[in-house]
């Protein structure tokens, strides 16, 4: 599955994602967990430190926004994604 990927205010991934805010993603699977446990393992332990809180969930502090008018908030990890789709991580502010 391919998604694009926006991370807004999170200064704490600056410098792992090379500067870039927005990219695409390509991942197997299809649910927003399969793509969180993607990106943890392409960039490492500082994404896992960004997004996830210690139970491995994604950190309450970081809003997930689907297509740009779909708040996650429950079970965001079981969330099923489309090809295509667009999220956008937001940190805390």
């Amino acid at each position: 599955m391919n998604v694009h990927l926006k991370f807004n205010g999170m200064p704490i991934l600056y410098k792992t994602l090379k500067k870039k805010k927005e990219f695409a993603m390509e991942f197997p699977g299809k649910t927003l967990g399969d793509l969180i446990r993607e990106l943890v393992k392409k960039f490492g332990t500082a994404m896992k430190n960004a997004l996830l809180n210690d139970k491995g969930d994604i950190d309450m502090e970081i809003r997930v926004v689907l297509n740009g008018k779909e708040y996650l908030i429950e079970d965001r990890m079981e969330k099923l994604l489309n090809n295509g789709d667009t999220l956008t991580f937001m940190g805390a502010s």
